[in-house]
Order: C-alpha cells, then sequence, then structure tokens
C-alpha cells in the first residue's frame, strides 16, 4: 500500500483503459457482468477471429485442392500436411520441411510411382553467421555516426550510417552462408567452413542447404545412398522435375548439410539450420 497522491488500497489500478482511473480490475469486472451492452465488442472481436480460423480452414486446403487431415508442430520432426488421396492411391500432399535433419514426411510411395514436387521458402545453414554479421553491422554503424555525428532520435536527422560504408566493409556483412531456396547455394560462390569438409555433405556433388529426399523405411531414417536432389522442383527443368520411385517405402525429406559420423549425434551441423521449406508432392500411380 502507497500513501499520497494516486495511492491505493492494496489492489492495482486499472490505467490504461480509457475511463478506468483509480478503478481495479474488479471494479471493472463487476460492471462488465452488469452492464452487458460492454461485452458487444469483445464478443464480436473473439466472433471475426473464429471466422477467420473456420476460413482458413475451410479456403487454404481447397487452394491446394486437399483435404486437411493432420497439423502436428513441435521440435524437429514438426510438419504440416495437407493430403487428397484418389481411390487408385495417387495423391497430393503439402508439408513444411525444417532444416534439422531427416524429416519422415508419412508419405507412402510404391515402386514405379512418379513422384512430382515443387518447393519455396528459405533456410540458412549457418545462424552463427547472420549472429557475426549483425554484431559488425552494428559496430560499423556505431562507428559512423559517431564519425559523422548522426542523431539518432531526431526527426530532423537525414543521414543513415549505411551510407557512409566502405567497400570493404560492404563486403565483410555478405553472409558466408546465405539465406537460400530450396535450390541451394553453390559451395564455389559460397566458401564452406573448412573446404576439407566440402565431402562430408549429404549430396557433395548439390548445392548446399538445398531440399533433398529418398524413401526409406517408415520408422528409420534412409541411408545417405538413396538421396536424391529435390530443390524448387518445378523450375529445375534442365533437371527434370518428376522422379520414379525405385522402391516402396516413405518418403523423407531433409537438407543438404554436413553429415556427423556420430551416430549419437549425427544432427550436429544440423544444428544452427533455421528457417523452413514447403514442399507440394504429386504421387502418380502407373
Amino acid at each position: 500500500m502507497s500513501e499520497g497522491n494516486g495511492a491505493t488500497t492494496g489492489h492495482a489500478e486499472v490505467k490504461d483503459i480509457p475511463g478506468t482511473h483509480g478503478r481495479t480490475w474488479a471494479d471493472v469486472a463487476g460492471e462488465l457482468l452488469v452492464r452487458p451492452r460492454m461485452w458487444l465488442p469483445l464478443l464480436g472481436f473473439v466472433a471475426l477471429v473464429w471466422m477467420a480460423v473456420i476460413a482458413g480452414v475451410f479456403w487454404v486446403p481447397r487452394l491446394f485442392s486437399a483435404q486437411a487431415t493432420e497439423f502436428t508442430l513441435g521440435g524437429a520432426g514438426s510438419h504440416l500436411i495437407i493430403q487428397s488421396v484418389e481411390k487408385n492411391g495417387s495423391g497430393l500432399y503439402v508439408l513444411v520441411v525444417s532444416p534439422q535433419g531427416w524429416q519422415a514426411s508419412g508419405i507412402s510411395v510404391r515402386k514405379g510411382d512418379h513422384l512430382h514436387f515443387a518447393a519455396g521458402g528459405k533456410v540458412c545453414i549457418d545462424v552463427n553467421s547472420i549472429i557475426e554479421m549483425v554484431a559488425k553491422r552494428k559496430k560499423y554503424e556505431d562507428e559512423w555516426a559517431r564519425r559523422k555525428q548522426i542523431r539518432t532520435n531526431d526527426s530532423t536527422e537525414t543521414r543513415v550510417p549505411e551510407d557512409y560504408f566502405t567497400e570493404k566493409e560492404q563486403h565483410d556483412l555478405i553472409l558466408d552462408r546465405p539465406w537460400v531456396d530450396p535450390n541451394g547455394f553453390s559451395l564455389d560462390v559460397f566458401r564452406p567452413s573448412f573446404r576439407s569438409r566440402r565431402e562430408r555433405y549429404l549430396l557433395p556433388g548439390e548445392p548446399a542447404g538445398s531440399l533433398v529426399a529418398a524413401i526409406g523405411d517408415a520408422y528409420r531414417e534412409p541411408a545417405r545412398e538413396g538421396t536424391f536432389f529435390v530443390g524448387v522442383g518445378d523450375k529445375v527443368a534442365h533437371r527434370g522435375d518428376e522422379i520414379v520411385a525405385s522402391n516402396d517405402g516413405w518418403l523423407w525429406f531433409n537438407i543438404n548439410d554436413v553429415q556427423y559420423a556420430d551416430a549419437l549425434n549425427r544432427n550436429l551441423f544440423y544444428n544452427d539450420n533455421i528457417g523452413f521449406f514447403w514442399v507440394r508432392v504429386t504421387v502418380k500411380h502407373p
């Protein structure tokens, strides 16, 4: 309890709602109970939220001509899947792939099935380089603001520190492992942390950070030998965007990154990956 101006009686005042100065939350709650009309704005807001949720559930699946069947989020295996399966077993699936190691899609395919992919999204396989770049940029900003006496909270100030970055400073702020789409990035252009590590990527001949897949057992991660490049799918015409399944099994997805030999910690080099890819998969039985 405090004394003097604005004293309270042990209850917190409601200060942020107009017309409630000096009143407690209990006072406001009591007034809401005896004046039902005050509930109308709140009920209207709740109704709008529910309408948006219902519209999303109703229209998003139709956007992909599919039926929503599963929604699971959490951890490295998190995924959102929308699927529409025909009587003959052919199907359309949409899911989200996290960049933290092999992820089972739950999509079952048979040998000889024709698989078509389309993918998008962004990932970065080196969050540490982002942290280092942001710290370096802040350092350059502070240095140039001090040199040029650029005021930070003056509405009449028109200059910004980045206008004075030198060519070297601009080059220093380019990420060594950038944000990329499912086509990934070339290790010939953006260097790996160690050149000797290049051959340890899941698919050494494919771009780093790219979307890859394999067909394997439902509950066991696929072998490296069966992994194939997916990329963005439709836009990689020179590779062909349709694959014929070589065996029965589940579709698995992953990011092309360094593989660690220790079975207990095989995702060691995936722990610093962030972002996600979305993938649309079409499975056609012959």
